[in-house]
């Protein structure tokens, strides 16, 4: 006799990740972090931009690893590059940026092309697979020592004006800055996911903006937390 199949004995399927790194050791270390986490699993690799869109190929990739140079002295920086080019083929992918230090403007130019989440090479591991895990449920994710940079900038950029923020709004706020996906919002504000999107449906129109990246951006550069 055939048993019914038991919900409590279903497991998620892994976290499907790539690693785009010109380094070899970063690479690796990445790959090998990934790997070691049972709810991820390797979908790929690259070392150079041309690899790295083969990657958004591949059709269950779920969040790409991004640690590729950003020259100033390139009109186009590879890193940049890659992830604004990679957000525009597939929307659908996470993009989480590894920097390699902390200047500000470098920082600012992953968030704009387009990066879900931003964390430093310093970043322990424990934290790296939690922002990796925030991507793939689409949450945004900022490194706390990256929202410290961004926050205490000496000449913020303006926040469109428009309407007051509500206490509530800017309390949704301050849980989408910290990473939190609507489901969890809700769960922690004892309100139904639908209201708390109905909440950052007003707060992208209050701020100019139109995704949950550039609403925690604005909210940290505007002093709204």
């Amino acid at each position: 006799m055939l048993e019914a199949p038991n919900p409590a004995r279903e497991v998620s399927k892994p976290i499907p990740t790539a690693v785009v790194a010109d380094r070899d050791t970063t690479r690796q270390a990445l790959l090998a972090l990934i790997a070691e986490d049972e709810e991820l699993t390797v979908a790929g690799s690259a070392s150079s931009l041309e690899e790295g869109y083969r990657l958004l190929d591949l059709p269950d990739v779920r969040v790409i690893l991004v640690n590729l140079p950003l020259s100033e002295h390139l009109a186009a920086p590879p890193g940049i590059d890659f992830i604004r080019r990679a957000k525009a083929l597939r929307p659908d992918v996470g993009i989480l940026s590894l920097k390699r230090d902390t200047d500000e403007h470098r920082l600012r130019a992953a968030l704009d092309a387009g990066a879900d989440a931003c964390c430093l090479a310093t970043t322990s591991q424990n934290r790296l697979v939690q922002a990796i895990k925030a991507v793939a449920a689409g949450a945004t994710w900022l490194d706390p020592e990256i929202s410290h940079i961004l926050f205490h900038s000496p000449s913020p950029a303006k926040v469109p004006e428009g309407p007051r923020i509500s206490p509530r709004e800017r309390e949704i706020l301050r849980l989408l800055t910290d990473g939190y996906t609507n489901e969890e919002i809700a769960e922690r504000l004892n309100c139904a996911a639908a209201t708390v999107k109905t909440h950052l449906l007003h707060l992208f129109r209050k701020l100019g903006v139109r995704d949950r990246v550039s609403a925690a951006v604005a909210a940290l550069r505007g002093n709204l937390l």
